[in-house]
């Protein structure tokens, strides 16, 4: 892996530990509730939108793939997320995503990052600097999760990676 990826490879797996935490003790239910009065997103909604972003990296490492989320999880709001997949479903879908992004941070080659890119939303110009607006955008979603699983009632992602590194 060249080194220009390494911490961002560092940052997503962090993410992953910390989403695995979260999705461990939530059920179906509570994964759809949305925030904000019922018009904000849900913790599943904010998955699929990772999903759809973290597919986003994958082009972005020379390594695309047909994108399923973008629709349904960026192109349009949250719903109540009946057609939303399961919290299996998804979980199957990012171990998937994840296997492959990093497969893809593996092969990437500095000329791949330094691929002059449609200017991004906060004036990305290269591949490397989208992946790294990404791995922010990644951690800020993740974070949401836990915000909404706390306010539930749930354990936040802190306490659950203190209990885990305990374990």
């Amino acid at each position: 892996m060249t080194p220009l990826l390494k911490p961002i490879a560092a940052s997503l797996g962090t993410t992953d530990f910390v989403l695995r935490l979260c999705l461990a003790e939530l059920n179906e239910e509570d994964a759809r509730q949305r925030v904000r009065h019922n018009q904000g997103p849900s913790i599943a909604w904010q998955i699929g939108h990772l999903l759809d972003h973290r597919t986003k990296m994958l082009a972005l490492l020379g390594a695309p793939k047909e994108n399923l989320y973008t629709e349904r999880f960026t192109d349009k709001g949250a719903t109540e997320g009946s057609d939303y997949p399961s919290l299996a479903e998804f979980q199957r879908q990012w171990d998937a995503t994840t296997a492959e992004l990093r497969a893809a941070m593996e092969t990437a080659t500095e000329e791949t990052l330094a691929q002059v890119v449609e200017k991004g939303p906060h004036g990305e110009k290269t591949a490397l600097d989208q992946l790294v607006f990404l791995c922010w955008h990644d951690a800020y979603h993740v974070g949401g999760v836990g915000l909404i699983q706390r306010e539930m009632g749930y354990r936040g992602p802190a306490e659950l990676a203190m209990a885990a590194m305990a374990a």
